[in-house]
């Protein structure tokens, strides 16, 4: 059985993720004034309960196995944040590479102790864990799981599942594989043009063969399915990090596909984005409507919330999304990420030329407030 959780966290554990610089921001109005400008915080912002009851979680194997002398060993990244990883990395946790997943028994043995991620592990792994008969501690998120249930039921009842997410994405990755092997079919689309595309398929807009449409545009990784059949009766789930108003899109736009002849069970949905998610995603909006002249946007350039914060900071004002404060170059240049190739470059000019900068800083439920607080004194640093 896998180790459960305590019945209460300890803070403790979380010392070195915490900063006393966003608490004096938190403690004046979530506004730091400054000579040329102010920088200002959402209500809320930073790790959800899931993130840090993972990290708890993960601390206290490696203080209590320590003493046993086996190897804790992290199955994949324990969030998509790499000052966390690295954090855990120079504790001594090791973290398997994605390769390294894939040959479990030259990493594992009957002394150590895996560390399942937040986002989970395949069916496969888990099988693979029991018989080499080491401890298993389990840090997945109580979100993911119901998630997991949720579209298992689906199949079960006859469903074909739509999954709204990122496909390379470690959860939505796990989330298939689940369903895959309950027997059920799954499409996965990223994009509202892509549920635009499928819902175009379905009425037979595209021309030619349906089904040869479905599979020229759902290929690969995106579908375990080999036509349109097992969609006939369709229910629509999002991984727990996605934007919700475009979960909302989502179901609307099915709706309308469906509503020539659609049963009272033919359509089902269920809004599996997480709570925190949510909160997070409303409180940067709440911001960004504010008046700002930049958004910097903290967290992993692999954090599906993160870059959903990005996007959304990005309809009010420009934005710049940073893994860390050494991200922040000199006024002129920042290290960020180009969206459309997913690279790492160097953007020049980011920071406004003027007095009474108004930047907001928006940091995804994996972003640690020590990092938010060590970008908020680079920032200060630009504006004293």
């Amino acid at each position: 059985m896998p180790h459960q959780p305590p019945p209460s966290e300890n803070p403790a554990r979380l010392e070195s993720f915490r900063s006393e610089v966003v608490e004096r921001v938190r403690a004046g109005g979530n506004v730091w004034k400054l000579p040329r400008g102010e920088l200002r915080l959402p209500r809320v912002f930073g790790f959800c309960r899931g993130v840090e009851r993972a990290l708890v979680m993960l601390a206290e194997a490696l203080a209590g196995h320590a003493a046993g002398g086996g190897r804790v060993v992290l199955l994949g990244q324990i969030i998509h944040n790499p000052w966390v990883n690295d954090y855990f990395q120079r504790q001594g946790v090791r973290i398997l590479s994605g390769t390294e997943m894939e040959d479990l028994e030259s990493f594992l043995g009957p002394d150590d102790a895996a560390v399942v991620p937040a986002f989970g592990v395949r069916p496969d792994v888990e099988r693979r864990l029991q018989a080499i008969g080491c401890r298993r501690i389990d840090t997945t998120c109580g979100n993911v799981r119901r998630l997991w249930q949720w579209v298992e039921r689906a199949a079960a009842d006859g469903y074909g599942v739509m999954i709204f997410g990122r496909t390379r994405h470690d959860e939505t990755i796990v989330t298939r594989s689940r369903l895959g092997e309950a027997g059920g079919h799954y499409v996965i689309v990223e994009s509202i043009a892509q549920v635009e595309t499928f819902c175009r398929i379905l009425a037979g807009a595209a021309g030619g063969d349906r089904d040869e449409a479905f599979r020229k545009a759902f290929a690969g990784a995106a579908t375990n399915a080999a036509s349109l059949a097992p969609f006939a009766r369709l229910a629509q789930v999002s991984q727990t990090t996605m934007l919700y108003d475009d979960t909302l899109a989502v179901r609307d736009r099915l709706g309308q596909a469906f509503a020539p002849d659609a049963g009272p069970d033919r359509l089902l949905f269920e809004p599996t984005v997480c709570r925190a998610t949510q909160s997070r995603q409303i409180a940067a909006v709440e911001l960004c409507q504010s008046g700002l002249d930049l958004t910097v946007v903290v967290g992993g350039f692999g954090s599906s919330n993160t870059r959903h914060l990005y996007e959304l900071a990005g309809e009010f004002s420009p934005a710049v999304f940073i893994e860390q404060a050494d991200s922040i170059r000199s006024a002129a240049q920042i290290r960020t990420i180009d969206p459309a190739t997913e690279t790492p470059v160097l953007r020049e000019g980011w920071l406004p030329r003027r007095e009474n900068l108004r930047v907001g800083v928006l940091a995804g439920a994996s972003c640690p407030e020590v990092v938010v607080g060590q970008v908020l004194e680079r920032l200060a640093a630009l504006l004293a």
